[in-house]
């Protein structure tokens, strides 16, 4: 994935309708794991990604990415948000 143009929103594709949650949930965490290598989150700040299914789009999760007391990029996925 590209590095994180805070001017341009990022969303994720992954996964389709027909899946589980479950799997869904797999993939989301996945993915966020590769976008914590190419992310830029600025200190201070939080940045949120939609995940949503590659086929018929729907949410599956948002992504929130911020930086630890470390610097360190972390990320929670929030599925309260689905419309699955």
């Amino acid at each position: 994935m590209e590095e994180m143009n805070l001017e341009k929103e990022m969303t994720v594709h992954c996964g389709k309708v027909t899946d589980s949650m479950e799997t869904l949930e797999s993939l989301c965490r996945e993915e966020a794991e590769k976008l914590l290598a190419t992310l830029d989150v600025p200190e201070g700040r939080q940045v949120e990604v939609p995940f949503w299914t590659k086929d018929f789009p729907e949410l599956i999760a948002v992504g929130k990415f911020s930086r630890d007391k470390s610097g360190k990029v972390i990320y929670e996925l929030d599925f309260s948000q689905s419309t699955l």
